[in-house]
C-alpha cells in the first residue's frame, strides 16, 4: 500500500452474523477490508485500496484514511467487553497480521481508557475523543482507533466499539503463537 498510515480502525457490525453484516455493508456501498466473526475472516477489499466505511471529512482533506478497517461481528456495549470467541479469535489474528506485516502498532492512539470513562454519555455525540483527534491527533497518532474516535464523520449515531477491552485485544495479538 503506497499511502501507509499505520492506522487501523475497529468497528462493530451491531449484528450477529457475517451475512447480515455483509448485506448491510453492501447496501450502503461501505465495505471495510475485513469482517471478523463466526470463526472466519472475510476480506471485502484488497489492502491496496481504501476501505469505504469511514466518510471523508474536513480532517481527511489530505486523503488521509485508515490503512485497515475491521468490522467485528458484535454489538457495542457501554460496560467493558470482549467479542465472543468466534469473533475474538479472527479479530486477534487480523491485528497480529497487521502488526507483523503492515507495521500497524498494537496500541491505543492516546491514553484513552478502555472503559471510556473519559467521555460523558451519549458517546455518539461530538465526544471528547473526536474533538481531541480533530485537533491534531488524527492522523499523527498511529495504532488502532475505534470508530467513535475518528474525527469529522459528520452527524453520526455511531459509537462503536464502545468500551471494548482494546488493550486485551492487543495483548492477545502480541502473544506468541
Amino acid at each position: 500500500m503506497s499511502n501507509r498510515t499505520l492506522i487501523g480502525v475497529l468497528h462493530t457490525t451491531e449484528g450477529d452474523t457475517v451475512e447480515a453484516a455483509w448485506r448491510t455493508l453492501r447496501q450502503q456501498h461501505a465495505a471495510p477490508h475485513f469482517i471478523a466473526g463466526e470463526n472466519r475472516i472475510v476480506q471485502c477489499r484488497p489492502l491496496s485500496v481504501q476501505a469505504s466505511t469511514l466518510r471523508p471529512g474536513k480532517n481527511n482533506t489530505a486523503n488521509v484514511h485508515a490503512q485497515v478497517q475491521i468490522e467485528m461481528v458484535a454489538r457495542s456495549r457501554q460496560g467493558l467487553w470482549l467479542p465472543k470467541a468466534a469473533t475474538l479469535e479472527p479479530t486477534v489474528a487480523i491485528l497480529a497480521f497487521c502488526q507483523k506485516t503492515l507495521g500497524i502498532p498494537l496500541r491505543v492512539p492516546k491514553d484513552w481508557p478502555d472503559d471510556c470513562k473519559d467521555m460523558p454519555l451519549p458517546w455518539a455525540a461530538n465526544n471528547r475523543r473526536r474533538r481531541q483527534a480533530g485537533r491534531g491527533l488524527w492522523p499523527k497518532e498511529k495504532g488502532w482507533w475505534m470508530h467513535l474516535e475518528v474525527p469529522d464523520q459528520g452527524p453520526t449515531w455511531h459509537w462503536d466499539c464502545g468500551a471494548v477491552r482494546r488493550t486485551r485485544l492487543f495483548a492477545l495479538a502480541a502473544a506468541p503463537g
